[in-house]
């Protein structure tokens, strides 16, 4: 599971809307979102609490469950065209407040794998600070994601994949429910973090992670630059990721910055030439607003990932011998209240070039039930894969 939804077990718990917790559609996140999310997921309307001395609960376990069929058509240079109905994301979810000061997110599905975060969240005056853990499928920086360019919050009618930083953060390992070429991997992550209405910093350390072992560890010989590879450890590179969100004339300005770097495999444990390093750096910019009654939204990132040596290989880049860098580039478009319109390109560099292109509509039938339609054409080097997808999804 890779995306985060309007969730209804957070509109039981807020007594809010779940448009009121995202922009346009979900997953993107608004400005209330992003408060919701450095509360630690606590808030609360007039839900019933169960309260006590070191205690404070909902009454009610909130919970949601996620029905998500696709119909997907594929076809790629030299290969015959492939139909078929897929269940993504067949999940149940639980979020919401365990306490004043913290709060979870956890997605519960069929597979060994399950997206899991902690948040903390405590008032210093005019700011907030915390320690959050995740465990997810949601990229690198996932302990606290609140920009929309990439990530947990980018996915709406899955235009993220035409963002640089998420082709990079798709580099790493992968579940075994992973989809063929599915841009996305799993990380497990602890920060720091503090911030306001304005932004957030979080400063702390990541691993690959199958959902289960933290670190490296065997993925069955499926996925590199980690296959081959056993034996969990406790290593983990170091990550700084910022954001930034700033009222432009009445529009939302977003701007933001990552970086990754430091040795995630035991030098004791495994020879030199399977050394795994984290290496990356990225920045994205966002403008966010309304033109009359007309939502809109822009997204733009840059993305650099080292190249790999003898010695060490770079988990977001196998290439050993040119960096991997590149932009994407996308936009949605709001012209009524149930119907959002996107497109996004990007260009991703190493030995190989990669040029995505995908356009989408996303039709809202309630603001919990979403169909999409898209259409992407990726070409790597000299094969171009062409893939449409209608998604079907539904939150209980």
């Amino acid at each position: 599971p890779t995306t985060s939804e309007a969730i209804p077990a957070f509109a039981r718990q807020t007594g809010a809307a779940c448009l009121s917790c995202h922009f346009q559609s979900f997953p993107t996140l608004s400005a209330f979102g992003r408060s919701f999310k450095m509360g630690a997921l606590t808030d609360v309307g007039e839900q019933a609490l169960v309260e006590d001395e070191a205690l404070s609960i909902p009454a009610t376990l909130n919970a949601t469950i996620v029905f998500r069929p696709q119909v997907i058509q594929q076809s790629a240079t030299g290969t015959p065209t492939t139909k078929e109905i897929g269940y993504v994301d067949q999940v149940v979810l639980i979020g919401g407040r365990i306490g004043p000061n913290a709060g979870a997110f956890v997605e519960l599905g069929g597979g060994a794998f399950g997206n899991h975060q902690l948040f903390t969240s405590f008032d210093l005056g005019g700011f907030k600070a915390g320690i959050n853990y995740a465990n997810t499928g949601f990229g690198s920086d996932s302990a606290l994601q609140l920009g929309n360019t990439w990530g947990q919050h980018g996915g709406m009618m899955g235009l993220r994949d035409t963002s640089a930083n998420q082709f990079l953060e798709a580099k790493g390992r992968k579940n075994a429910g992973a989809a063929v070429g599915a841009r996305k991997a799993n990380y497990a992550s602890l920060v720091a973090w503090g911030g306001n209405d304005m932004g957030a910093v979080q400063i702390g350390l990541v691993a690959p992670s199958d959902g289960i072992a933290f670190g490296v560890t065997n993925d069955g010989g499926t996925t590199a630059p980690l296959t081959g590879l056993s034996g969990s450890t406790f290593k983990a590179a170091n990550i700084v990721r910022a954001n930034g969100f700033f009222d432009v004339g009445g529009l939302t300005a977003g701007l933001g910055g990552i970086f990754i770097s430091g040795n995630v495999g035991d030098n004791g444990q495994f020879i030199a030439a399977k050394q795994l390093e984290m290496k990356r750096w990225g920045v994205e910019a966002s403008l966010e607003g309304e033109m009359g009654d007309t939502q809109f939204g822009l997204y733009a990132d840059y993305a650099s990932a080292g190249a790999s040596s003898t010695a060490k290989t770079n988990v977001f880049n196998t290439d050993t011998v040119n960096a991997l860098k590149g932009f994407g580039i996308r936009g949605t478009v709001k012209p009524i209240h149930n119907l959002v319109l996107g497109a996004g390109y990007s260009s991703m560099k190493a030995t190989t070039k990669t040029k995505t292109f995908m356009v989408g509509a996303e039709f809202e039938v309630y603001q919990n039930f979403v169909i999409a339609l898209t259409y992407t054409n990726e070409k790597a080097g000299t094969t171009t894969t062409k893939t449409t997808v209608l998604d079907v999804e539904a939150l209980l």
